[in-house]
């Protein structure tokens, strides 16, 4: 009995919440990257990824990119930004972002959670920045 009041008890905690995790790639993929025929022109060339400036949250549509500002925190080599979320959000979306230059690549996050921690470390160079994001229900 005790066992199985410990086990109903540990399903209802955070700890064991539904969690989501999505990473930047370090560099958008040259061969994603198509350039359009000017005409004055012959061709053009993109010799390698574009390298990753960072990232964020939307809300809402993405077709109106309601950019979200969320409480930020420092961390020893970056920051920390935490987004909260009510259940019944309106207009449904959330979505992760990450930047490159003017290019954004976008994932959308569940619907279902209600908390997001997106976590950006610094760069050392030759390298790009490292967006991380983790949403709970």
């Amino acid at each position: 009995m005790k066992t199985l009041l410990l086990a109903i008890f540990s399903l209802g905690s955070p700890a064991f919440a539904a969690e989501q995790h999505i990473e930047c790639p370090a560099r958008y993929p040259a061969e994603d990257i198509a350039l359009p025929q000017s005409g004055q022109w012959e061709t053009g060339l993109v010799p390698a990824g574009i390298p990753l400036d960072g990232g964020g949250m939307y809300a809402g549509p993405i077709q109106r990119r309601g950019e979200l500002r969320g409480s930020e925190r420092r961390i020893k080599g970056g920051f920390v930004t935490h987004f909260g979320f009510d259940r019944d959000q309106r207009p449904p979306g959330k979505w992760f972002v990450c930047y490159y230059g003017h290019v954004q690549l976008m994932r959308r996050v569940a619907d279902t959670a209600t908390a997001c921690e997106l976590t950006h470390k610094n760069p050392t160079f030759p390298d790009a920045p490292t967006v991380k994001l983790t949403c709970r229900d």
